[in-house]
């Protein structure tokens, strides 16, 4: 018998199939059917990272066991996990309770960063601090930090945020400041909801076993050290690229800028600029062929003769002037 089928046979089976005789399976969308698509699913922004920050924290990692050594004693075991690009509100809800948690800046970067120390972490700190072995409270659910407890856990951190400054050093020159303690989660708002962060976590074992402590950027701080933290360009034509050239260039030659001539200068003390009358002279201690400064925004920027043209004060440019 043939597998090949015949005309009419497929005549046949391309009716049934039309009038519904012939089951098909599965159903086809209508040609132009929209599906919707999440920008913002945790699985697109897998994508937005930033490859240096890897070898970044690496190098905090290290300068923090030093720090919290000197600091409580003992040298932790800190163990870096991976980086995750992930909505803030997603971020928020996984914050462990009772976590000690911190805000700061990073200036010159805009926007405010977290610092998340584990209850666990926090209070064997606090422990260490005060000469103990890193004994936990009975319970920690629903346990509040007292004043001593946050002034202590605010000089932690400020060593903690101290040792990232330094970190960064090799990407981007940053000031750490601590800002203040947020006791509420759900206050917290480093970032819209919706909008992505960069968190890692880090496990931190001083004795008692580790737990976590954690460090969450908004993507929006990052996003300008795009290049220098290696994260991939969107590809531009080159064709868009020499239309963003030109605009910008016509932009540029379009701007207002001020110019003005310094003719000369003359120093006095306090005492004779109070003295000063009208019809007072001063000399500029230059001669009127003397060559005269050309200043563009207060720049030094070019020399040259003060003279008349067409009835008006005028300077002919004579160079561009050397530096001051």
């Amino acid at each position: 018998m043939s597998e090949t089928l015949s005309k009419d046979e497929v005549d046949a089976l391309l009716r049934g199939m039309k009038e519904g005789e012939v089951a098909v399976e599965g159903e086809h969308e209508p040609r132009g059917t929209v599906h919707p698509y999440d920008l913002l699913a945790e699985d697109r922004l897998a994508g937005r990272r930033f490859p240096a920050l890897d070898l970044l924290y690496e190098r905090f990692v290290r300068r923090l066991r030093l720090s919290l050594a000197s600091l409580v004693g003992v040298t932790p075991a800190i163990t870096l996990g991976a980086l995750d690009t992930i909505r803030f509100a997603t971020f928020r809800n996984r914050l462990p309770a009772g976590a000690c948690l911190q805000l700061f800046t990073m200036a010159p970067l805009r926007g405010q960063a977290l610092l998340a120390i584990s209850a666990p972490t926090a209070f064997a700190l606090i422990d260490r601090v005060f000469g103990g072995p890193g004994r936990l409270p009975e319970t920690l659910d629903g346990r509040e930090y007292s004043a001593l407890e946050l002034q202590t856990l605010k000089r932690v951190g400020a060593r903690m945020l101290a040792d990232l400054a330094e970190a960064w050093t090799p990407v981007q020159r940053v000031e750490c400041a601590f800002v203040r303690v947020e006791p509420n989660p759900v206050y917290l708002a480093i970032a819209a909801p919706a909008d992505a962060v960069v968190a890692v976590e880090l496990a931190c074992d001083l004795g008692i076993g580790p737990a976590p402590l954690i460090l969450a950027l908004p993507y929006a701080m990052l996003e300008p050290l795009r290049d220098r933290l290696g994260a991939p360009r969107a590809t531009m034509a080159s064709g868009s690229d020499r239309e963003w050239l030109a605009t910008l260039g016509t932009a540029v030659r379009q701007a207002a800028v001020t110019v003005s001539a310094e003719l000369g200068s003359h120093e006095i003390s306090a005492r004779e600029l109070l003295r000063l009358h009208v019809g007072d002279v001063l000399a500029l201690g230059a001669r009127g062929d003397d060559p005269v400064t050309l200043r563009v925004e207060n720049v030094r920027l070019m020399t040259g003769l003060a003279g008349v043209s067409r009835g008006q004060n005028a300077i002919r440019v004579l160079g561009v002037a050397r530096g001051e």
